[in-house]
């Protein structure tokens, strides 16, 4: 514990700031400090914007406009200091309208502006001692006068006055503008004279520029400029024409003889149409209303085909109103209509002949003029003919209808040509007379994938009658050969082409058939046929049961081996071109005593035709079809109009060549497989009439 006997007592100390303590003392700045310093500021501020300002000399139109600016500026004479940027000027100045215009301060040390105002239009009194006088300033009408007309722009206008009977006047007038109003005075002159009128009749309606101003003997004011002068009375023409006076003078007309009016005569017909002459003078069709002369009798004749001529005299009064009616004499001639089938509705001109509904064979009565006569009934062709019975003379008419099936076929060529000349017939296969396609087991010469299979052909269509040729295959692939075999080339023109893939041939077709606007058959991605468009009409190869049938099938439907008229062989007579005596040198196998003179291919159609006029079916070169390569043996109904199998590694080829001679080979039902070309292989192509469904 501390002793605090010896301390001494606590006293209050000053701790007053030392900055009041100063105050104290009086150390306020001066006024005279306060002043220098903010007039160091706004000296330094003017300095920075001259610095910174350019000069705008401005070029005022009228030079005592008054002009203001947006923003800091400073203004000596016609000189303004302004900042960089965008400005906002506005300009007055009596008798101006009013500008508001942006102007833009670039960084050019001096900068020249145009402030021109427009100056406001101007008015103008014209004082005329006559009234309602129309004006016209530039050609444009601006009212009439006397009055003030307003709001004409500054400068010289055309101004021209008008008054109907005075000249017109035209003059020039400067516009002061600048909303000042001038006046003019004006003054019309008369354009006016008088003439005095008579007419043969008197009393007649006189009519100067279309105001009635009474009836003749009568004098009437005329322009010097011209007046139209209409003359009306009860039973005459009405008479236009123009005339003129001097102004201020008077004159005399001759006397005017007024024109009897026609007569109004309408005319018709029944039935119309009808050509009218009247007084032998084509005057129209009826019905018809027509003007004539009155007080004479005219002969009015009415003409219309398969009708009798009509006569009539018709007189008619100054301005009466007459009605002719004729009912014309039809002039009937007669046609003995001969129609197959005997039940068939007949109709004339669209419509049934008569009210009996009469069908077949009749005898018409007809005017004698061209009529349409149809004939129809339902599962036939409609067929309509056109024939003019002739009065006095029984004509003689027959229509044959045909089915709609026969109507279909004659409308379809029985042979075309395409633009490479291959000529394809048609065909249209009975699909009640069934066939077999292949061969029995027993048959000499069958091989093992010839079973037998029933199939029928519905769907009509066109096949070639010759092979394809190299001239033709060239007109696609320009630089293909067929080459040729110990020295004996395959390579004419005429000659079948060979060494062709199936794949090739496709794509042959569907050139073909984009060539001619066709449908393409083959469907091709990458260039390769990857699958086929049944309803296609394009070109295609046959289906192997079109080309069996086509091949072994004869018109009395019966079925043979071998390509010639007996089934035995080797054959008797040269039937087409085989593996023969000629090519004995480069070939291993051929027909004993059988010379076709053909060691290789020969020109197409060489050898006579079959049946349906094929050529060379059974050789000159096999050929490929369009079906897939299947074995697999087919039971139970007919199939019809088989594609083949969906799918496959093959094609099928039929037909023998100038290379084989076998007995199995020279069969019609011989088949055989491949992809790639061959020398002896080529083809021939076909295509569908329409799409399946189509066909009747």
């Amino acid at each position: 514990m501390v002793d605090n006997k010896d301390a001494q007592p606590l006293t209050a100390t000053d701790f007053t700031p030392l900055k009041s303590k100063a105050k104290k003392r009086g150390t306020r700045p001066s006024a005279a400090l306060l002043f220098t310093t903010a007039f160091t500021v706004v000296a330094l501020v003017i300095l920075i914007f001259l610095f910174a300002a350019r000069a705008i000399i401005l070029r005022l139109e009228p030079a005592t406009a008054v002009v203001d600016i947006s923003g800091l500026s400073f203004h000596i004479g016609d000189n303004y200091l302004l900042l960089r940027g965008e400005h906002q000027l506005s300009a007055e100045a009596p008798g101006y309208f009013p500008l508001n215009k942006t102007i833009e301060v670039g960084d050019q040390a001096t900068q020249e502006i145009d402030v021109e105002l427009q100056p406001l239009p101007g008015n103008l009194l014209i004082n005329a001692s006559l009234s309602d006088i129309k004006v016209f300033i530039d050609d444009q009408l601006a009212g009439t006068v006397p009055g003030t007309l307003e709001g004409i722009s500054r400068g010289a206008h055309k101004l021209e006055f008008k008054k109907y009977r005075y000249f017109p006047l035209r003059q020039e007038v400067q516009i002061e503008g600048l909303g000042k109003t001038q006046a003019i005075d004006i003054s019309l002159q008369p354009a006016w004279g008088h003439i005095d009128f008579t007419s043969d009749p008197t009393a007649a309606e006189l009519y100067i520029d279309d105001r009635l101003i009474g009836t003749t003997p009568i004098s009437a004011e005329v322009l010097e400029t011209g007046s139209r002068l209409t003359l009306k009375a009860s039973g005459y023409k009405t008479l236009q024409q123009q005339v003129t006076v001097k102004a201020g003078s008077k004159a005399q007309h001759p006397l005017i003889e007024m024109i009897v009016a026609d007569g109004r005569l309408s005319i018709n017909s029944s039935p119309a149409g009808a050509s009218i002459t009247i007084d032998q003078q084509f005057s129209g069709v009826t019905p018809l209303t027509v003007d004539v002369v009155p007080f004479k009798k005219h002969q009015v004749e009415l003409f219309l085909e398969g009708y009798l001529k009509a006569s009539r005299s018709m007189q008619v009064e100054p301005e009466q109103r007459a009605q002719l009616s004729v009912d014309l004499r039809p002039n009937i001639g007669t046609v003995q209509l001969t129609v197959s089938p005997a039940d068939a509705v007949v109709k004339v001109d669209g419509k049934l002949y008569s009210s009996s509904s009469k069908t077949g064979s009749q005898t018409l009565s007809l005017n004698a003029k061209p009529h349409s006569i149809s004939a129809e009934k339902p599962g036939y062709q409609t067929k309509s003919m056109s024939v003019t019975p002739r009065p006095a003379h029984q004509q003689a008419l027959t229509i044959n209808l045909l089915t709609l099936q026969q109507a279909y076929w004659a409308s379809r060529p029985p042979q075309i040509n395409s633009s490479v000349g291959i000529n394809l017939k048609l065909f249209r296969p009975d699909p009640q007379q069934p066939f077999m396609l292949g061969a029995p087991r027993r048959q000499p010469g069958r091989r093992a994938n010839e079973a037998e299979r029933s199939v029928a052909l519905q769907r009509p269509f066109y096949l070639a009658t010759h092979e394809t040729t190299n001239a033709q295959y060239r007109q696609w692939k320009e630089q293909h050969s067929s080459t040729a075999i110990k020295g004996q080339t395959l390579d004419m023109n005429d000659q079948p082409v060979a060494k062709v893939s199936w794949e090739d041939a496709a794509l042959f077709c569907n050139w073909l058939s984009r060539k001619e606007g066709l449908a393409p058959f083959y469907n091709v991605e990458q260039g390769r046929v990857v699958s086929v468009n049944w309803d296609a009409s394009g070109y295609r190869l046959p289906t192997e049961a079109e080309w069996a049938w086509a091949a072994k099938i004869d018109l009395r439907s019966k079925s043979h081996i071998f390509p010639w008229s007996n089934d035995l062989f080797p054959p008797l007579k040269i039937n087409d071109n085989y593996a023969d005596k000629s090519a004995s040198a480069f070939l291993t196998f051929t027909l004993p005593n059988y010379n076709d003179q053909y060691p290789v291919s020969a020109v197409v159609g060489s050898f006579k035709a079959n049946s349906k006029g094929l050529y060379e079916m059974s050789g000159n070169v096999a050929e490929w079809v369009n079906d897939y390569f299947d074995i697999r043996p087919r039971r139970g109904e007919p199939q019809l109009d088989p594609r083949g199998p969906q799918q496959g590694n093959k094609h099928v080829i039929r037909g023998a060549s100038w290379a084989l001679a076998s007995r199995t080979e020279l069969r019609l039902s011989y088949r055989d497989s491949g992809n790639d070309g061959r020398i002896d292989l080529g083809f021939r192509i076909a295509r569908y009439v329409d799409k399946p469904g189509s066909d009747l």
